[in-house]
């Protein structure tokens, strides 16, 4: 397993499971990394939906949403320094940093699925892509008639204290967030950051420019809005301090993204900073957070910019 995936492995969604409840609708492709590849209401789509059926490692589609973990965002070389120890994790296509974690390239098994709900499981054993321990994560979806409910579960299944962090990555089809976040993360040329400020972020959107930004003290809340009126409320734990907004220029997605860790927290807790997000399970240690996504239909024909 260590040495999957690597730059030749094509994950495999053709195989989908869906749940409903009410209207809504969600569809999964559990052995391409435990994505939510669809969700929509009526036939509008929240996020984009992603047809593809297979990929490319490390050349996945900007649609549909993956889990991160055992950490989110960037690492920067790959290398980290945790409890004395040097660690080195291993990285797709070239890319100088790790990024979001194995849980995108691996396969997930389906648990305890109904009508309207699932759960996605991954039990990754220790030196997968060079992260040393043993982890199991889990992902339990649950549709109602106001919306989407996300629980991720991470257990360490070492012998030995284990950093992590999680959240996940949605491609949503809004055209921008309203939002109050207290500090922002400027970022280099490498999206790595360079430390934190305090500052006031009230709206990002879909731009010409795109844009990449990481922020934390967001208090759990944001609003996403589409131009005919839908609204999608997002709703998290305290444990996803941190959230990332992400646009590519011109692209016609947005994403927002709630996570527990800044990019490249084991390094710069290292370093000193205690605002990463950074976490550390126990041997055998448990730690779950939830978020919730309510929708909310424009009246027809409603235009709001």
């Amino acid at each position: 397993m260590s040495d999957f995936p690597n730059d030749d492995t094509q994950l495999d969604a053709s195989e989908r499971v869906r749940i409903t409840c009410a209207g809504h609708t969600a569809e999964f492709a559990p052995a391409a990394g435990g994505r939510l590849t669809g969700l929509s209401t009526g036939g509008l789509d929240w996020i984009v939906p992603l047809t593809e059926t297979d990929w490319p490692a490390a050349k996945w589609p900007r649609a549909g949403s993956y889990p991160l973990a055992p950490y989110s965002n960037r690492i920067r070389d790959g290398v980290f320094t945790f409890d004395g120890a040097r660690h080195r994790l291993r990285s797709l296509a070239g890319r100088s940093e790790a990024i979001h974690g194995s849980g995108l390239y691996l396969p997930w098994q389906v648990r305890a699925l109904e009508a309207d709900s699932v759960d996605l499981v991954l039990d990754a054993p220790a030196g997968t892509m060079g992260w040393a321990w043993p982890f199991e994560c889990v992902q339990r979806y649950r549709l109602d008639a106001g919306g989407l409910s996300l629980t991720l579960i991470m257990r360490n299944g070492g012998d030995t204290p284990m950093p992590f962090g999680f959240g996940i990555h949605p491609y949503f089809t809004a055209r921008r967030v309203a939002l109050h976040a207290r500090r922002l993360w400027p970022a280099d040329e490498r999206g790595l950051p360079t430390g934190s400020k305090v500052t006031h972020v009230r709206e990002l959107r879909q731009s010409a420019e795109g844009c990449d930004t990481y922020l934390s003290q967001w208090e759990g809340r944001a609003t996403l809005h589409w131009d005919d009126g839908r609204e999608l409320a997002l709703r998290a734990d305290p444990a996803f301090a941190h959230l990332v907004v992400y646009t590519a220029p011109g692209a016609d997605f947005l994403c927002v993204e709630p996570v527990s860790n800044v990019a490249d927290a084991f390094n710069l807790a290292a370093a000193g900073d205690a605002r990463t997000g950074m976490r550390v399970l126990a041997p055998g240690e448990r730690h779950s957070a939830s978020l919730r996504m309510d929708f909310q239909l424009g009246k027809p024909g409603a235009i709001r910019r």
